[in-house]
């Protein structure tokens, strides 16, 4: 079974410019990884990439890999939190956070990609989760053969935090490894559906789906 892994969306707060956060997250990729239960990350500084938007755009996603399911990771960071640990900045609780927990649904271990399509999305209400993550099995074999998605890897959502924007509402996960310009990543998808290489069901309007193209930090 490949690992489960852990998703960390974050818009920093307006002050801190991105040569800051790098150096914070930097560093806090170190930290933690440095303590148990994580075994691998990565970090990635994102834009928006499909027409619907959530309330609030993301515009960094740190993806670490844990050691079975993440609460145990989870729980040893708060204790190191706690006891002093973990460099904390003053401006941290400025930073808008949507987290999420991922149960594996591919067989392939994630190899961190040096670009990321990332889509995250909720089945219409006449889906469970199982019946929706069976569609989406086949949808994202579809998707890869379009010009410029490579693999792809899939993963059940469970939210840790959380608010009422519509991207905390997603369910499944899925994170494609991609090369070339979003509008080209675009282009190679709208000429696989024309192509009906890829099967756009009519009730698809009906889900909810937020897409961020993720170039690695």
């Amino acid at each position: 079974m490949p690992d489960h892994v852990h998703f960390v969306f974050s818009l920093p707060p307006e002050q801190v410019s991105r040569a800051d956060y790098d150096a914070f997250y930097d560093l806090h990729l170190e930290e933690i990884l440095a303590g148990e239960g994580f075994n691998a990350a990565r970090r990635y500084w994102l834009s928006p990439a499909s027409p619907e938007r959530p309330e609030v755009e993301f515009a960094h996603l740190a993806v670490y890999r844990t050691d079975g399911p993440p609460e145990a990771a989870l729980a040893a960071l708060s204790r190191r939190q706690d006891a002093g640990e973990i460099t904390i900045p003053d401006w941290f609780d400025g930073i808008r956070f949507l987290t999420y927990d991922g149960r594996p649904l591919e067989d392939a271990e994630l190899d961190f990609p040096d670009q990321a399509y990332v889509v995250l999305s909720h089945a219409p209400s006449r889906f469970n989760d199982d019946e929706f993550n069976g569609w989406y099995y086949a949808h994202a074999r579809e998707n890869l053969t379009s010009e410029g998605f490579d693999a792809l890897w899939r993963y059940a959502l469970t939210p840790r935090i959380a608010d009422d924007d519509r991207a905390g509402r997603a369910r499944h996960g899925a994170i494609y490894a991609c090369r070339g310009e979003l509008a080209d990543l675009r282009a190679a998808l709208a000429e696989s559906a024309a192509a009906r290489r890829v099967d756009i069901p009519d009730w698809m309007p009906e889900g909810e789906f937020f897409s961020y193209l993720g170039a690695a930090g």
